[in-house]
């Protein structure tokens, strides 16, 4: 029987982990990874826990799945009665996390749904689960808590690690695990110091003895195991409080946690916190998002000046974008404008007074090529993930996208954040996978790790999903469209 372990290591950076397997601090991963093989892949946007997980476990990017980011507003039912319409103001950071799974799409399957005998362990996402295959659903909301409170995360891995090693024991086939620890160690200390680093090594031994009982049950050759990550992270230097910015416009503005503003002319809602979603005038409910050409009026915010230039000029705001009248989404930063249009399976980066995305001159490519040429560069992949967010009807009229250094969240985020993920910058996109495997030197995308887990368990996918198959863990897969002649990711990032 072939089995699958997926262990996520939330908000562990690729380069973190690389020197850390190099100074000889991972030994039972640098043993596993003797005979497998490891990558690089970019990570959902926005780039935070529990959204970056759709990817992995139902092979559907954030937009697709209608779950557009940790905090959103429903346009269509919101009508400004904060407690009445408390339901259409959505925030998965707390009391509201169990929505998660009825927000997703019907139209997407999970993977516990397509497996049956599978477990998820500390997972935000459990849409198809029962009691008994969400062991630690209770553990997961107390250590969160304490965490929260005293800073302290090792007791939430160590509750994983143990039921971790229980379901190697058991017939499972599928295995989900989230170790929360270097994600939090990073928020108070920065992704690179000594408490994340200590936590790896908790995660490395916990590996060690994973390892050792699928060699006892003799069953290590029939078991994939993954360590993956949902996201970077990157230093925090200032915090720009994006819902103070509107209000010190003289714009109402409704932001999590304090929802009951009256009469909003602006909600925002803040991912991770490295980008945010801001809708206009959220007490009147409407279907459709307003086009960038009607954001830049200033009745549209009830302001007195084009809010849109005045971000702009924000040194925090690396990038905006929003949907045009004219056609595709207009993206803008400080190198100017520019426009994506997609045209059936291929999107075109027109740039109009400018090069935001800083990918070059006008071009035309496949979902494919785009994260080819664009995977390690300064916005990877943005122009499939610009136009997944707008696919949602529960994304914002305009998304906001901070620079490295910088986030949207300054009050009410305590402890305060030291370093932060959420843009679409390269720090928080690129993220590691390891596998038991031998892995090919292409640039996967999160998403694409799923048909190859259901391939590797011998189960058909679903007919929904946006994930390919480009890496069989069982053996190579030619695919054109995802092959080049010379590798594409360094020798650095493929060796120990």
């Amino acid at each position: 029987m072939r089995r699958c372990f997926l262990l996520l290591v939330d908000g562990l950076r690729p380069d973190v982990g690389d020197a850390r397997l190099a100074a000889g601090d991972l030994p039972h991963i640098k043993s596993m990874l003797e005979t497998g093989g490891r990558g690089i892949a970019i990570t959902g946007f926005p780039s935070t826990t529990s959204v970056a997980y759709l990817p992995f476990l139902a092979g559907a990017a954030p937009g697709r799945c209608n779950v557009p980011s940790i905090r959103w507003l429903d346009r269509s039912g919101y009508r400004g009665r904060w407690w009445r319409d408390r339901r259409f103001v959505r925030s998965y950071c707390g009391y509201q996390a169990p929505e998660l799974d009825h927000d997703i799409s019907p139209e997407v399957r999970t993977i516990f749904e397509l497996v049956p005998e599978s477990v998820g362990i500390f997972t935000p996402v459990a849409r198809g689960l029962t009691a008994k295959r969400d062991p630690s659903r209770l553990e997961r909301r107390i250590w969160g808590s304490v965490a929260h409170v005293v800073k302290w995360h090792q007791p939430s891995d160590d509750s994983v690690a143990r039921h971790l090693l229980r379901a190697v024991d058991g017939s499972w086939r599928f295995v989900f695990a989230q170790f929360p620890a270097v994600d939090g160690y990073s928020h108070q200390s920065g992704p690179d110091s000594a408490p994340v680093h200590c936590a790896l090594r908790q995660v490395d031994a916990t590996v060690g003895r994973l390892r050792d009982r699928l060699i006892a049950r003799s069953e290590l050759d029939e078991s994939l195991v993954l360590l993956v990550s949902d996201h970077g992270s990157s230093p925090v230097h200032t915090h720009l409080d994006l819902a103070d910015w509107f209000r010190s416009r003289g714009v109402p503005t409704m932001a999590h946690p304090v929802v009951w503003s009256r009469n909003p002319k602006a909600a925002v809602m803040v991912a991770g916190n490295g980008s945010a979603m801001v809708y206009a005038r959220p007490e009147e409910p409407r279907e459709s998002r307003w086009p960038v050409e009607q954001l830049r009026r200033p009745e549209s915010f009830e302001s007195k000046e084009d809010l849109i230039d005045a971000l702009l000029k924000e040194r925090a705001v690396a990038l905006l974008a929003a949907e045009s009248a004219e056609g595709g989404i207009w993206v803008a930063g400080k190198g100017g404008d520019a426009r994506l249009v997609r045209h059936g399976h291929e999107i075109t980066y027109q740039p109009l007074s400018g090069d935001p995305l800083m990918a070059g001159n006008r071009w035309t490519g496949s979902s494919r090529e785009w994260l080819e040429r664009t995977w390690d560069g300064p916005f990877p992949d943005a122009a499939f993930h610009l136009h997944d967010q707008f696919r949602s009807r529960r994304s914002g009229d305009l998304l906001v996208i901070a620079r490295e250094g910088y986030d949207f969240r300054g009050r009410f985020e305590l402890p305060e954040h030291r370093a932060g993920h959420g843009s679409l910058i390269r720090a928080h996109m690129q993220t590691p996978v390891w596998s038991s495997q031998p892995m090919p030197a292409r640039p996967l995308r999160t998403v694409d790790l799923f048909p190859s887990m259901l391939e590797w368990l011998g189960v058909t996918p679903p007919p929904v999903m946006d994930g390919e198959l480009v890496w069989s863990p069982a053996g190579a897969i030619d695919t054109p469209t995802a092959i080049r002649k010379e590798p594409l990711i360094s020798s650095s990032v493929l060796s120990v």
